[in-house]
């Protein structure tokens, strides 16, 4: 066969590989979001170290990260899944699906370190959609890395590293990627972020519900119908799930009852859900009263004044912070309405892209914005950070960390005194250290009922049914260490360790 000479319009260049395809993609990654990523893994090593050398300090708390790390063990196991540390079914407690992500890990041995590590890192990826929300939103990556900056920076968002563990820490992340894929119009991985954020506490629902209402806003002109279908679907999936979730799957591992924080923490309101309604309905005056008290205001000024007042300038968003807002302003705990616990969780997000919207829309008004609006962002950031934050420049580092305790090598010990396969009550700080089982109580359960269940004493056990008792007598009152006296005198339990007011005592009595 004849073989003829190729002519030059006939050659062809050969196909690419895939390392060089990747090589090319990455090349053209701008600086700014390499600094956003750098930002990321900064946060996650700062933080996640603070978080397990606090709890190797034993500066962590039965409640709640002896709540949730017991119930993580007990959902990789399969079996009981009766929280003996606050004496509910895991799912009647929240309903934290999350947790089913978590099992392989703990099948691996996973603990409280590793639930701080996770946490910090989870928080810190939000920096990432926040560079890209900004990013896409001004066409400038380096307006994104300066919320991505101004994000990491938040004081709220860096106090949930230290307040324990609690799975809706990990909604923000989720609800930031699912607005940066909405106003994309990606609406397949946006019901995936939805379904991440969902799947952390059932409250959440009440923010995606509103995050419909927002889009319903911005897309009711939109030529697809595409994005309005997309925007009623999340209303109808956040009020969906919001039902199921209180008044079908806690009530049913609840003992028929309603969430227990309902009348816990809004009790002057009322029990259920219809009756806060109700009593907000017919009592405006005792809504007006309660979400104007000093401590609310100062609690809406700490979470706006570190993105510059920024928020109030998009009030459509910030339509997404409402529902958790109000449950903090009106509940009775004083817990809720401060930036250093994770009450804030559901609301950072909504925050976040509140201000991000805010500079924006003043953006396109204001010639003095697109001059002053990246320092003025920074400089709120760090002022705040310092006077706010429990970050290594802020003053409250050294509130917010156990860095060093004179009795760790003690505590330790007697940690290590207490086999794996018997029923414990310990006292707060140490509980987080022995959690691993299926009968842990807060001291001085079950021999005396404290926060425990539904207030009651369903499902409290026999006394006689625990095997040993490991308190610090430096985490009780009088009336408890006489209880503790009384109990380890030889009838019941018998001393087995005690130094430096630590105590663990094993029952030899029948």
């Amino acid at each position: 066969m004849a073989v003829t000479a190729a002519s030059p319009g006939d050659v062809r260049e050969a196909p690419q590989s895939w390392v060089q395809a990747v090589a090319e993609r990455v090349a053209r990654v701008h600086v700014a979001a390499w600094l956003t990523l750098v930002g990321i893994v900064v946060f996650t090593v700062v933080f996640g170290r603070l978080g397990v050398i606090h709890h190797n300090n034993f500066g962590s708390w039965a409640y709640d990260l002896g709540i949730y790390d017991q119930g993580f063990w007990l959902v990789s196991r399969g079996g009981q899944s009766f929280v003996t540390v606050r004496g509910l079914e895991f799912w009647g407690h929240h309903v934290n699906l999350v947790a089913l992500l978590f099992a392989p890990f703990y099948w691996l041995g996973a603990g409280p370190s590793f639930l701080y590590v996770v946490q910090a890192f989870v928080l810190g990826l939000g920096a990432l959609p926040v560079y890209l929300i900004a990013r896409d939103r001004f066409q400038r990556p380096w307006i994104g890395l300066t919320f991505a900056v101004a994000y990491l920076m938040y004081a709220p968002l860096q106090w949930i590293t230290s307040a324990n563990f609690h799975p809706e820490a990990l909604v923000v992340t989720p609800l930031l990627f699912a607005w940066f894929f909405a106003r994309r119009r990606s609406w397949g991985w946006y019901f995936v972020s939805l379904a991440l954020a969902l799947s952390t506490r059932e409250d959440v629902a009440l923010a995606v519900f509103m995050l419909g209402v927002v889009l319903a806003v911005l897309y009711w002109r939109s030529d697809g119908r595409r994005d309005l279908y997309a925007a009623f679907g999340t209303m109808f999936i956040g009020f969906a799930w919001y039902v199921i979730c209180t008044q079908v799957a806690i009530p049913y591992f609840n003992d028929g009852r309603q969430p227990f924080y309902l009348e816990y923490f809004y009790g002057s309101y009322g029990g259920t859900f219809p009756e806060i309604a109700q009593t907000m309905a017919r009592h405006p005056d005792q809504l007006v009263r309660d979400v104007t008290q000093p401590d609310r205001l100062q609690f809406y000024r700490d979470l706006v004044l570190p993105f510059g007042g920024l928020p109030l300038a998009a009030p459509l968003e910030l339509l997404m912070v409402l529902p958790q807002l109000l449950a903090s302003a009106i509940g009775s705990s004083p817990y809720a309405r401060s930036i250093r616990y994770q009450y804030t969780a559901v609301m950072i997000a909504p925050i976040t892209i509140a201000a991000i919207e805010g500079a924006r829309w003043l953006w396109g008004r204001f010639r003095v914005v697109r001059v002053g609006l990246i320092p003025w962002v920074l400089v709120w950031a760090y002022v705040t950070n310092v006077a706010w934050s429990p970050s290594p420049i802020g003053t409250g580092y050294d509130v917010a960390w156990l860095r060093e305790n004179p009795r760790q090598a003690t505590l330790e010990a007697a940690v290590e005194t207490v086999p794996d396969d018997v029923s414990v009550t310990a006292t707060y700080g140490l509980l987080p250290h022995l959690s691993h089982r299926e009968q842990i109580y807060n001291w001085p359960n079950p021999f005396v009922m404290s926060y425990w269940g539904n207030d009651d004493d369903y499902r409290l056990p026999d006394p006689s049914t625990i095997e040993y008792v490991v308190v610090d007598r430096q985490q009780v009152g009088t009336t408890d260490q006489q209880l503790l006296a009384d109990l380890i005198d030889g009838d019941p339990y018998e001393i087995l360790f005690d130094q430096e007011d630590v105590v663990v005592a094993r029952r030899v009595a029948p």
